[in-house]
C-alpha cells in the first residue's frame, strides 16, 4: 500500500479505456465495411467510449489492478456482429477480428508520430522541463500499452481476437476442429493471467508478449524517427 496512487491508477485506466474504444471501433468499422451494420445500426460505430465502457471489465478490475497491484486484464463490451449479413463470413470474421489489433498498432504510430512532431516543431523538450518529461512519459506508456494489447490479443484463444484470426487461416476442416476449443478458451486464458502470480513463478507467456510488445514499440518509434 505504500505506493497507493489513486491518481496514476485513474489516469492508467483512463489510457486503457480510450485504447478499448479505438480497438473496438475498429472491429465495428471494418464490420461495417464488409458488409454486416449490425454495430452502426446499435450505436457501436463511434469513439464515444461509453457505449464500449463494460463497468466490471473495464473500469472496476482494471481500477483494483491498478490501485493494488496483479494481474491488470480488463475488456469492453464485445461489439456485435451478424456473420449472415457477410459475403465471406469465414473470412470476413477473421478481418474484422484482426482490425481490433491493428487500430491499436495505428494508434501507436499516431502516439509516437505526435511526440516527434513536439519535440521537432514545438518547445516541447522532456529533458528540459518537468512537466515535459511527464507527459512524454505518459504518451510513451500509452503507445506501448497500445501494442500490448494488440499482441495480447491476439493470442489464439476464444474469445480473444487471435481465435478468430487463427481459425479464418486453417483450412475448413481444421477450422471446425479448433472451434471446438472454443469452451476451454477463457478458463486457459484465466490460467494465463492468474495462476503463476498464484503459484509465485514468473509468467512467461506474457514475459513473450512483454518481448514481442518491446520489439513491435522499438521498432514503430524507429520509423517515426524517435530512435
Amino acid at each position: 500500500m505504500a505506493n497507493f496512487d489513486p491518481f496514476a491508477a485513474i489516469l492508467l485506466v483512463t489510457q486503457f479505456i480510450v485504447l478499448l474504444t479505438f480497438h473496438e471501433w475498429g472491429h465495428a468499422k471494418s464490420a461495417n465495411m464488409l458488409g454486416d451494420p449490425t454495430a452502426r445500426d446499435q450505436g457501436r460505430m463511434t469513439l464515444n467510449p461509453g457505449v464500449h465502457i463494460d463497468m466490471i471489465g473495464t473500469i472496476i478490475l482494471p481500477l483494483i489492478a491498478s490501485f493494488f497491484g496483479g494481474a491488470f486484464f480488463g475488456w469492453a463490451k464485445p461489439v456485435p456482429v451478424n456473420p449472415y449479413n457477410l459475403k465471406n463470413p469465414r473470412r470476413d470474421l477473421m478481418l474484422i477480428a484482426a482490425a481490433g489489433p491493428f487500430m491499436n498498432i495505428v494508434l501507436t504510430f499516431v502516439i509516437l508520430g505526435a511526440v516527434k512532431l513536439l519535440i521537432a516543431f514545438t518547445s516541447f523538450d522532456p529533458s528540459e522541463s518537468e512537466l515535459h518529461f511527464e507527459i512524454n512519459r505518459q504518451l510513451i506508456r500509452m503507445g506501448f500499452i497500445s501494442i500490448f494489447l494488440a499482441a495480447f490479443n491476439m493470442l489464439p484463444l476464444f474469445p480473444l481476437d487471435g481465435f478468430s484470426v487463427v481459425r479464418g487461416l486453417l483450412p475448413e476442416h481444421l477450422a471446425r476442429g479448433f472451434e471446438k476449443l472454443m469452451p476451454y478458451g477463457m478458463p486457459i486464458l484465466m490460467c494465463l493471467i492468474f495462476l503463476p502470480s498464484l503459484l509465485g513463478i514468473p509468467n512467461y507467456i506474457f514475459g513473450f508478449l512483454t518481448d514481442i510488445s518491446y520489439a513491435v514499440f522499438n521498432l514503430i518509434a524507429e520509423i517515426v524517427g524517435l530512435r
